[in-house]
């Protein structure tokens, strides 16, 4: 869909005008975990038989963008990106900070030489279990995930940025131990 200067939401295949649906969604406590799939923060457009397509098409964009930042989360996580400061620094945005499982808070500066000295090329792979994503706007994209590395189980969640088309920068992590 495209928006007309006069801020009419236009059918982006044929042109025609389209309204919005609103959804009615039960209100939750904050404090109570809610997942709202992407697709149910993008709206839907009716009132045109090409509706469908912009859906489509919109999910897809999704589902794309959340691969791209997987990938780069699982980049992110393997011996030989990890043992090279250059290969790992590129995947760090310059406003990048870390919660760390070991409770410590890591920045930009430096943290791709400290993960480098940590990790050899042969090292055992991290393992990843159950990660997910979320799009939460345009180029934003929210991952989270359960890692075993070293025999120490942790949860994680990172923010990745788009920087380029196909190219995604980390700018937050946390990792939390996981429950024995």
């Amino acid at each position: 869909m495209r928006t007309r200067p006069s801020g009419e939401r236009m059918c982006i295949s044929c042109s025609r005008p389209v309204r919005r649906v609103d959804r009615n969604r039960e209100v939750r406590p904050p404090w109570r975990k809610v997942v709202i799939p992407a697709t149910a923060l993008a709206p839907a457009a009716v009132g045109c038989e090409h509706g469908s397509m912009d859906k489509t098409d919109q999910q897809a964009a999704t589902d794309l963008q959340i691969a791209e930042a997987m990938a780069a989360e699982h980049e992110s996580l393997s011996p030989e990106c990890r043992s090279d400061a250059d290969r790992f620094g590129q995947l760090l945005a310059p406003d990048f900070h870390e919660f760390g499982t070991s409770g410590g808070e890591f920045g930009y500066e430096g943290t791709a030489a400290l993960v480098a000295a940590a990790t050899a090329v042969g090292d055992e792979p991290v393992e990843v279990e159950n990660m997910r994503g979320w799009l939460l706007a345009d180029g934003l994209v929210m991952l989270k995930y359960t890692s075993e590395n070293h025999g120490r189980r942790s949860n994680r969640t990172s923010l990745w940025r788009r920087a380029a088309a196909g190219r995604w920068q980390i700018f937050h992590h946390q990792g939390t131990l996981a429950a024995g």
